[in-house]
């Protein structure tokens, strides 16, 4: 057995602060209370000040997924027509779960290497003149991918056309990462969970609704009950949740915005991120030198702040370096899926992080490489250490 914890360099779940895991070791209080219900109003409150959202937050005892139905079967009635941007597993998934609740899904496919592309979205969207298209559904951040689509020039097409679609945003991947302000992009719904950005385990899920969105719930007749926004909206603060509050998971959410607050905010979070991809995309670049690997996103501007996908020569093992860095030298990262199975890893650099705790994941990730024999770029560590050096001065 290896000694020491094991780095969690996933892109999630991520790393749990102590501080949080303290926080949630409590007894558990009446949710009938006033000191619950201002519980609750301060999550509330704090997280939709960091989407930049004015509208109502509703919440959920769930992962993404159940964001993701519940924000399908609220704004869209059996067989409305959504434009669902593929742009991996994760995206892809979502569309199949548009489908499964009877949707009409126009996928408009990016490849797994690319965001959405603004121009090629104006060409679908201007073929649709008689606006049958009520939503545009995509994930900022694509986690299977580790590739980020540029919100503000999607933003720009559906002005530009003056297209009435709603537009549904999964910031599961990047918020708490990258910047987001879903009032000034005009987002309709953003889902969030608890399980990355937020340095949470794994079981809340939230929606950030504008008042557009709340309109197309109350006017769709589609059935529901659990996921229903108007039950959640109308009741008691407790019954948002369709059943008994998780009053833990919100002890440690209050924990982790109280230490978002104590960073600096959300911008100063954000920026925290973006040093450390820089710091990662700075060592991925020197090993790729060798020939071996690259990035799987091919745009420069496109590669995530919250995850890294490597993709390696066809010769080589990606599964096999990852059982090597959580076997040898306890760091666990994500494994490539669907058609990037076995042939690319994922390092998760959000969450709970600085800059040792990174700088030993990398050297841990070029070890698990080199114990591969796939080869490599001298100096990546380096690398990284110069330009966070340079960043902190």
């Amino acid at each position: 057995m290896v000694s020491g914890r094991t780095f969690i360099q996933n892109p999630g779940p991520t790393n749990i602060p102590d501080r949080v895991l303290r926080a949630m070791a409590r007894p558990a209080i009446d949710f009938g209370t006033t000191e619950f219900s201002a519980l609750l109003d301060s999550c509330l409150t704090r997280l939709n000040e960091h989407m930049g959202n004015s509208g109502p937050l509703i919440g959920y005892t769930s992962t993404g997924h159940g964001a993701w139905e519940a924000t399908v079967t609220n704004l869209f009635d059996t067989g409305a027509r959504v434009l669902l941007c593929d742009s991996g597993h994760f995206s892809h998934r979502w569309g199949e779960m548009c489908e499964a609740h009877g949707l009409d899904v126009c996928w408009f496919e990016t490849g797994w290497q690319r965001g959405v592309d603004p121009d090629a979205l104006r060409d679908a969207l201007s073929t649709d003149a008689g606006r049958h298209i009520e939503g545009i559904l995509l994930a900022h951040t694509e986690t299977s991918t580790g590739v980020t689509s540029d919100l503000q020039a999607i933003r720009t097409v559906l002005d530009d056309l003056e297209h009435s679609a709603l537009l549904v945003l999964d910031a599961i991947g990047s918020f708490g990462c990258t910047p987001i302000n879903v009032d000034t992009l005009g987002v309709d719904a953003c889902l969030v969970v608890s399980q990355k950005g937020l340095m949470m385990p794994i079981g809340l899920a939230f929606t950030g609704i504008s008042d557009r969105a709340v309109d197309a719930a109350y006017a769709n007749e589609r059935g529901r009950f659990y996921w229903d926004w108007r039950r959640r909206l109308e009741a008691e603060g407790y019954r948002m949740f369709c059943g008994t509050p998780p009053i833990h998971h919100l002890f440690g959410l209050d924990e982790a915005l109280c230490m978002i607050a104590e960073e600096g905010g959300i911008e100063a979070v954000t920026s925290r991120h973006r040093r450390l991809a820089d710091a990662v995309r700075s060592a991925v670049g020197v090993w790729g030198e060798a020939g071996a690997l690259e990035f799987n996103a091919t745009k420069e501007s496109e590669r995530s702040d919250s995850v890294t996908c490597v993709r390696l020569a066809a010769n080589y093992d990606a599964d096999h370096v990852v059982a090597i860095a959580r076997e040898r030298f306890n760091l666990s990262m994500g494994s490539g899926i669907g058609p990037l199975a076995g042939s690319a890893f994922r390092i998760g650099h959000l969450g709970d992080l600085n800059v040792p705790m990174l700088l030993g994941a990398l050297g841990a990730v070029e070890a698990s490489l080199r114990v591969c024999q796939v080869p490599i770029g001298t100096g990546g560590l380096e690398a990284a250490t110069k330009m966070l050096s340079e960043v902190s001065s």
